[in-house]
């Protein structure tokens, strides 16, 4: 007879979310001192969006097992959600003082930082996570948008080039790559990055946006036209490039 967790994990799997989570629920209530049917409720809970629940969760996964690196570092996810990132950082913190080698941690707690605009200290950890694993996109993807921020577009450069390397099939880290291009002058490359991201995504507005402004400023207006008509029946209403691209095709008009 399958065990209520494991009940969870296949209802899980079926994406019958509400069943896995009552599942986990007795499970809890079958062992009162196992913390793993709290945290992998937290965790379902977290995926559907329920935060708050998902917190609560994971405060009593915690209260029962304080080493718990998971439920430490997944509470410190739903914080940073919540934008609690301060709070976030004490959870990763924490996770990162058992377990040394806890690339997620310091991964997150590099994004938290970096919402607080503690730009150092959110290098040193994506750094940290990408010693600890070479091949993470994510990692180089936001240290690269940090030094682009601080205005090292060479060090961008490779960080978004090794982002692209490791993150088949996003979109947007060919679009941070173009915009470093932009900066250093290079705009052929810029456009190859911004259509290379269109290709994944066909109607991203950020880079429709970048593109259609590159074809104007190379007077290849008809291009450009096409872009920003796309980006205006396609982007939603309160997507800030929709007027920037409006604004521009009445002034090509005039």
């Amino acid at each position: 007879m399958a065990s209520h967790i494991e009940n969870g994990i296949m209802f899980e799997e079926e994406e019958r979310y509400k069943e896995a989570i009552a599942e986990y629920e007795k499970a809890a209530l079958e062992d009162p001192q196992n913390s793993e049917p709290l945290v992998r409720k937290g965790a379902l809970l977290e995926e559907v969006g329920d935060y708050l629940h998902a917190l609560q969760s994971f405060d009593e996964a915690i209260m029962l097992n304080s080493q718990d690196t998971v439920a430490l570092s997944l509470r410190g996810d739903v914080l940073a959600s919540l934008k609690r990132y301060e709070d976030a950082i004490i959870d990763f913190s924490q996770a990162i003082s058992i377990n040394h080698e806890d690339v997620d941690s310091y991964y997150n707690r590099g994004l938290a930082y970096a919402n607080i605009d503690q730009t150092e200290k959110a290098i040193r950890d994506l750094t940290a996570a990408i010693l600890l694993d070479p091949t993470h996109g994510g990692a180089y993807n936001n240290r690269g948008l940090l030094f682009y921020k601080t205005g090292d577009y060479q060090t961008a450069l490779l960080d978004f080039t090794q982002a692209i390397k490791f993150r088949l099939g996003f979109a947007c880290s060919f679009t941070h790559r173009g915009r470093v291009f932009e900066k250093l002058g290079n705009t052929k490359m810029a456009a190859e990055d911004y259509s290379n991201a269109l290709l994944i995504k066909p109607t991203d507005p950020t880079a429709l946006f970048l593109r259609g402004s590159l074809y104007f400023a190379s007077n290849e207006n008809d291009k450009g036209e096409k872009d920003f008509e796309l980006l205006l029946n396609t982007a939603p209403h309160n997507n800030p490039f929709r007027m920037l691209a409006l604004q521009k095709l009445e002034t090509a008009g005039e």
